[in-house]
């Protein structure tokens, strides 16, 4: 942010120290002494003792197992979570899933699993002529699908025998699960894979490249997908080029969720 012509009139030092020995904190690879926080800041170590008192009184930063040292506390976490809550997912895909179009020649999806439907909440089509019929707002049944199979990933086996129980089983094609063993098989596939690639499992001759998106508690929370008519895909490359980049983007909402996994 560029400084205000009356810049020195705004400006509060105080804040602006404490919030600089979170920094420091943060950065540190180790908990750090007074004299450490004070030699970082500059400061005497009577001014840092006063920014670390007022911290650990609002639980900024806490004393480490080590005596009279500091690291982080666990209100910075909060305050780092409150932010990713306050950041909608779709912001954080929409240029993610541009540039993976872009990158590959195929349309582009984020979904989420709303009730029993697959929800679009994201769609980038193809520049080419290899559109997908899916679009932003689209909602197809969960059961049916590669990417249902990856977001109901998020559920503990009593939730997905729940959700199996209320399904009114209709066939698309030849992949598709018709009772609740075999959903719970191909989910479990898809969790254990960590993706599906499909070719013709929701509709004949269309494919996908499935990869579960995570929040900070590794938790499933949204669904990459590349999709588009089998004519739009080069098949030798599904594995080499269309998955890692599928993962790639993944991995990048993900990150920008707070997750810390692979």
């Amino acid at each position: 942010m560029p400084k205000a012509s009356n810049h020195d009139v705004y400006f509060v030092p105080g804040l602006h120290r404490g919030l600089r020995v979170l920094e420091i904190l943060g950065a540190a690879e180790n908990p750090m002494s007074l004299s450490d926080i004070a030699r970082a800041m500059e400061l005497s170590r009577s001014s840092a003792f006063r920014l670390v008192y007022t911290l650990r009184q609002m639980e900024f930063i806490r004393e480490a197992e080590q005596a009279n040292t500091f690291t982080l506390g666990a209100r910075v976490l909060s305050l780092g979570f409150a932010y990713l809550n306050q950041q909608p997912i779709t912001a954080i895909a929409r240029p993610i899933l541009a540039n993976l179009r872009d990158e590959t020649g195929v349309s582009t999806h984020l979904s989420v699993l709303e009730g029993d439907d697959v929800l679009y909440l994201v769609s980038h089509q193809a520049r080419s002529g290899y559109v997908s019929n899916m679009r932003t707002g689209t909602r197809t049944q969960a059961f049916a699908s590669a990417i249902g199979w990856c977001l109901l990933g998020a559920k503990n086996a009593a939730d997905l025998d729940t959700f199996a129980e209320g399904q009114d089983w209709h066939r698309f094609t030849e992949h598709t699960p018709m009772d609740a063993a075999s959903l719970v098989a191909r989910v479990s596939e898809a969790r254990d894979a960590g993706f599906v690639i499909s070719r013709g499992y929701r509709e004949p001759g269309g494919s996908s490249v499935a990869v579960p998106v995570r929040d900070n508690t590794g938790a499933i929370v949204a669904c990459v997908n590349l999709s588009g008519p089998d004519s739009g895909f080069d098949f030798d490359r599904m594995e080499s080029f269309y998955l890692p980049q599928a993962q790639d983007a993944a991995l990048q909402i993900s990150r920008a969720l707070g997750y810390q996994g692979n």
